[in-house]
């Protein structure tokens, strides 16, 4: 028995007024403030375990920590003994970094595959995206450099080299050539001037590699070849070489087009919440079947469908088609899905800019709206009815603003008159209800 009680180690009773300075268990620990991050992520980041004897020293390091990641911009905590008196009760409070972007990897001697899971092993923040903090950077290029057994020094950076939101790059450190000038060669569809200036918008000036040139082609190519049916076009060759003007400092790239057959438009379902609408939606797309297909009218008739569905109601509408391509018939199908989102209804009216005899009509003339489904489109086809129906003498210039309620489900809408001024307006025709 002796034996036995040498053993136990005994944890005192704690008091509320008790120095936080003593070491005892955390029992309980709190993540409040994260939007990214998961609550697990973060306590595995800053270091704290339940069941570890703590102190003041020990939060102190943990929000160290947190703060080092450069994946949070503050980080504040307190804790207090449980309501057993036997441990700590923590809570961390976190503001993240609001910007979180994409990364990629270039020229970097091993598979994207492998440096990822390089990376994830010693990255417990590790995400698809990352903060374009100096610290995370640093890091993440200590940590692939080293997954290279130091073969190469890796940089990493903002990239604004393609089309839309920027991404992390992280590549061998060191200047790369940029292009100067850009060149085409087997095109027969679309003609080169076309094509040129399309693509040097996008790719003169921009560091050359070639993963980097077959995504601007992707972008900025591809849809133009989409247009005339050419769906499988294909750049089989780029050749990159020191300009041939002695004054300009850059590299020549020259892109080989392989444009392939043209493909028709072949089925074209419609799936989910379009499906109960398919007859209504296809006559409103005007896809013409078994002719050469063309994207941009796809796109136009896509356009169309989430024009109707915002017109009843539902503002967040997203139409998607879905290509199955058929290789021997040289045609696509299409899977239209529609995501309509929740509906929303119209809210209040604000009127700006005219005077109490004014206003009046226009409200009645608007109607009673509350409650209905809100028609993105009508505000500014309500002003035109106002212009057109000549309610103003002298109306000045007119617009509209909205503001969408998210919880409520409900858009309020403010009409403004800019100079408007016709004191008889009020005594005119208010016109027919919409």
């Amino acid at each position: 028995m002796r034996a036995w009680l040498l053993g136990l180690v005994l944890l005192p009773v704690l008091a509320p007024a008790q120095s936080p300075s003593l070491p005892y268990p955390l029992t309980n620990l709190t993540i409040k403030g994260n939007k990214h991050y998961t609550p697990t992520q973060i306590i595995g980041a800053s270091g704290l375990k339940i069941g570890q004897v703590v102190s003041k020293d020990n939060f102190d390091v943990a929000r160290a920590r947190l703060l080092e990641t450069g994946a949070f911009e503050s980080v504040g905590y307190e804790f207090k003994p449980d309501a057993a008196k036997t441990g700590y009760d923590a809570t961390f409070e976190v503001a993240e970094v609001a910007l979180l972007y994409p990364y990629r990897f270039e020229d970097l001697p091993a598979p994207d595959a492998a440096l990822r899971v390089a990376l994830n092993k010693q990255e417990i923040l590790m995400g698809e995206l990352i903060p374009g903090t100096r610290e995370v950077l640093d890091r993440y290029e200590r940590a692939l450099t080293k997954a290279l057994d130091g073969k190469v020094t890796v940089e990493g950076k903002l990239n604004y080299d393609l089309p839309g939101e920027p991404t992390v790059l992280f590549r061998p450190a060191g200047d790369r050539p940029r292009i100067s000038e850009v060149h085409v060669t087997g095109n027969e569809s679309v003609p080169a001037m076309q094509l040129l200036n399309k693509f040097a918008d996008v790719a003169v000036g921009t560091e050359f590699t070639e993963p980097a040139v077959r995504r601007l082609l992707d972008a900025s190519i591809r849809p133009m070849y989409d247009a005339h049916g050419k769906v499988r076009v294909a750049f089989p060759k780029i050749v990159a070489e020191p300009s041939k003007q002695s004054e300009v400092v850059g590299v020549s790239v020259t892109v080989t087009v392989e444009e392939g057959p043209a493909y028709k438009l072949g089925a074209v379902r419609f799936t989910g919440a379009a499906a109960r609408q398919a007859k209504e939606l296809e006559d409103l797309v005007k896809w013409r079947k078994d002719e050469t297909i063309n994207f941009d009218e796809i796109k136009t008739g896509l356009d169309r469908i989430v024009k109707r569905y915002k017109s009843t109601g539902y503002i967040h509408a997203i139409a998607r088609a879905a290509r199955t391509y058929d290789d021997k018939e040289h045609t696509v199908d299409l899977a239209v899905n529609v995501d309509a989102g929740a509906l929303f209804n119209y809210g209040k009216l604000e009127i700006r800019g005219l005077d109490v005899i004014s206003e009046p009509a226009i409200r009645k003339m608007w109607g009673a709206r509350d409650g209905k489904p809100f028609d993105a489109g009508y505000p500014d086809a309500f002003l035109k009815e106002v212009k057109d129906q000549g309610i103003f003498d002298n109306l000045g210039e007119t617009s509209s603003q909205t503001k969408v309620n998210e919880d409520a489900k409900t858009v309020d809408v403010t009409l403004i008159f800019v100079g408007t001024k016709n004191p008889d307006a009020g005594r005119k025709r208010p016109g027919p209800q919409p």
